[in-house]
């Protein structure tokens, strides 16, 4: 099996270094640029599995190779950052990018977030068959869960919201995400709908609900699914 190759981003030669040899430990193959305008030319004449890049850069910032990037390609993209405000994050996840981690941060986080974002992929490319998830089993064809052994009885929105969570296993869906996607509507409103939905999905799959292992609240923004 071809080693997964990923583009590194950062105009920090330190960090880059750490990064790549963590990664490099890993299995994976590393190309490293310090200037946006040099991601963005990489990223077009080769083939990447993922890109890993910082916001602050000479040339192009993160957020603008990021809009680069979405023009051509749904690549997995992880933004690493020292701009840590919420508002930052929304800013980084509305661009396009998939993941998003603050700076200072340890290389065994980022190489569990890339791990966890190479799953997310494997999901979708296995999703004719069960998806085994702790002790859940989820199949998006016939949608259907089955969680120890035992059918579990979603409603056709609730499996709609678990379906773009698992989907994205480990990334911050936003609010209004879920709802365009899952609920169809974005009226205000109806926001508390989706935490209802969002409520009685715990109850259902949770082992306690009232102390929830598999959909974190971001607070501020929206949810995440966490394997």
């Amino acid at each position: 099996m071809s080693k997964k190759h990923i583009l590194l981003a950062d105009d920090s030669e330190a960090i880059a270094e750490s990064l790549i040899a963590y990664l490099n430990k890993e299995g994976f193959e590393v190309s490293y640029v310090k200037n946006g305008l040099d991601a963005v030319h990489d990223f077009k004449s080769k083939k990447f599995d993922l890109v890993i890049l910082d916001w602050m850069m000479p040339g192009m910032s993160g957020p603008e190779i990021i809009k680069e990037i979405r023009k051509s390609s749904e690549v997995p993209i992880l933004m690493i950052s020292a701009r840590s405000d919420e508002s930052d994050v929304v800013i980084g996840l509305d661009f396009g990018a998939d993941e998003y981690i603050t700076k200072p941060f340890g290389p065994r986080e980022l190489i569990a977030r890339v791990k966890a974002m190479f799953r997310r992929i494997d999901n979708l490319n296995n999703k004719n068959s069960y998806v085994v998830i702790r002790n859940l089993k989820i199949s998006f064809t016939q949608r259907e869960i089955i969680k120890n052994n035992q059918e579990v009885s979603l409603t056709p929105i609730e499996f709609n919201i678990l379906e773009c969570l698992v989907e994205q296993e480990g990334k911050v869906i936003s609010r209004d995400y879920l709802m365009e996607h899952a609920l169809d509507y974005t009226n205000a409103w109806k926001d508390r709908t989706l935490d209802t939905h969002i409520k009685n999905l715990r109850k259902k799959l949770e082992d306690n609900h009232e102390s929830p292992q598999l959909i974190k609240t971001v607070r501020g923004v929206g949810f995440k699914f966490i394997n």
